[in-house]
């Protein structure tokens, strides 16, 4: 038969544990918000295109190597139908990373001058930052 004591031991204990759990919850959510009214472009609700949403996450969210497997089709998109997309000029900025970085990059030299191309006709303002490295781009060969 349980005690008043026990009982007022476990409830206190109960209480603790709510009141340090709620602290910590708090505290490592807090850590993880970010600001009201900001949100992250590649975190915005779908586009409502499916293949758009696959691009934008191949550029931003995929692993390096999913994103050089699928490069073909990556750029052929963003050569043709979504030319404005800053997300994906995002992705392209990793593949042009990699391609600089990577001397065993697959078929390194055609990247290249595939990214190169891309990039030198792009819409202007779209891609500025990544016109500077063209130059890098058609010196590998």
């Amino acid at each position: 038969m349980p005690t008043r004591r026990a009982f007022v031991l476990g409830g206190a204990m109960f209480t603790t544990g709510l009141s340090l759990g709620g602290a910590c919850g708090y505290a490592i959510g807090s850590r993880r918000a970010e600001e009201p009214g900001e949100q992250k472009e590649e975190e915005q609700a779908s586009s409502g295109d499916a293949d758009l949403d696959e691009l934008r996450r191949l550029a931003v969210k995929a692993p390096i190597e999913e994103l050089v497997k699928h490069r073909a089709t990556f750029l052929m998109y963003i050569s043709r139908t979504y030319r404005r997309d800053s997300i994906l000029w995002r992705g392209v900025d990793r593949l042009v990373d990699e391609v600089l970085n990577n001397d065993r990059f697959p078929e390194r030299a055609m990247a290249a001058q595939t990214l190169a191309q891309v990039i030198d006709l792009s819409d202007p303002g779209v891609a500025e930052s990544l016109r500077k490295r063209i130059t890098q781009l058609r010196k590998i060969r």
